[in-house]
């Protein structure tokens, strides 16, 4: 009888998602840096880590300094796991002892179906007659738009993964965001941000398809969110919706998106500097409809880590692994 992936209850950890594709060229690579990142941001935004982040954060060495924080936490929970492992604390599982030690492989797709929604790679999206890269992800107050750049699948010991997009986000700023008269957002798509803060769950964004802004021209689109079976709404439109009987509308491939050597070369032009985004941790559902909660835990000020374990690492016995 074939034997079933094991089942791990960290809340980062999700069965709604699926990769696809074969895995990216060395070109599509995480460096040893973003897969720090990504790990840190994997423990800053995992909810059965909240105990120990704010054990952390109350020692006198530490004394609530959030840079020190971020740049020291991760060494300190993997002290943490391996020592109190057999103390049976009521904080501690054995998951998270795997979480601690830090991915063991590190994979990367071009797409991804997540809750019955596919997501699809910017690259390999420009190739297609339809539109599937689009992203959104909730902050606080503020709602961050971007591209997929590619699945980022994490693999921890005996298996345990999770799943991230790397995305590139465009400009929040209020030069780069306009709302028309009718609660239409438009992008400027020729601009860029939070370059060093690219990742965000998989669980948690939205899919949006951005449309050309014939009001404004050039880089700019309309941003819209997709609901379910990839129908617009009549208010967003402004045109009447067809009967059921009708084909779903789905907005072809929107052109004119610029490449990242524009985008970078803009915001040299415009002084532009990277700034890391304020997102609500929060995973919210692919249902349009549902509203969310933006009242989360005290606003944490994301710095990049400078994670180096002094643990050696512990091997897997995953048979897929690689060394």
């Amino acid at each position: 009888m074939e034997e079933h992936a094991p089942r791990f209850n960290l809340s980062i950890v999700s069965s709604d998602v699926e990769v696809g594709g074969a895995q990216l060229s060395a070109e599509y690579a995480l460096s040893d840096e973003e897969i720090a990142i990504a790990h840190w941001w994997v423990l800053i935004n995992c909810e059965e880590v909240k105990y120990w982040k704010e054990l952390h954060l109350s020692f006198p060495e530490v004394d609530g300094d959030l840079e020190y924080h971020n740049m020291t936490f991760a060494n300190y929970f993997r002290t943490w796991m391996d020592m109190i492992k057999s103390d049976d604390n009521p904080n501690w599982s054995h998951e998270l002892l795997l979480l601690a030690m830090q991915p063991q492989r590190v994979r990367v797709y071009p797409t991804c179906t997540v809750n019955g929604v596919k997501f699809v790679s910017e690259e390999r999206d420009n190739r297609r007659r339809t539109q599937n890269s689009g992203v959104m992800a909730k902050g606080h107050g503020l709602d961050y738009y971007g591209v997929l750049h590619s699945v980022v699948e994490l693999v921890y010991a005996e298996g345990m993964k999770v799943h991230m997009f790397k995305c590139r986000w465009f400009d929040t700023g209020a030069q780069s965001m306009k709302m028309d008269q009718y609660g239409n957002l438009s992008v400027n798509t020729a601009t860029s941000a939070y370059e060093d803060d690219p990742f965000v769950f998989a669980t948690s964004v939205k899919q949006v398809f951005y449309l050309d802004d014939l009001a404004r021209g050039d880089s700019w689109k309309i941003a819209n969110i997709v609901h379910p079976r990839n129908i617009y709404r009549a208010a967003t439109l402004r045109v009447t919706i067809p009967g059921p009987e009708a084909d779903a509308y789905q907005e072809p491939n929107a052109v004119g998106i610029h490449d990242v050597a524009t985008v970078r070369e803009n915001n040299v032009k415009h002084g532009r500097v990277l700034r890391i985004r304020d997102e609500d941790s929060t995973f919210i559902e692919v249902d349009p409809n549902e509203e969310t909660d933006d009242d989360s835990d005290d606003e944490l000020r994301h710095r990049l880590p400078d994670i180096n374990s002094d643990t050696e690492e512990d091997s897997s016995d995953d048979s897929d692994y690689e060394p």
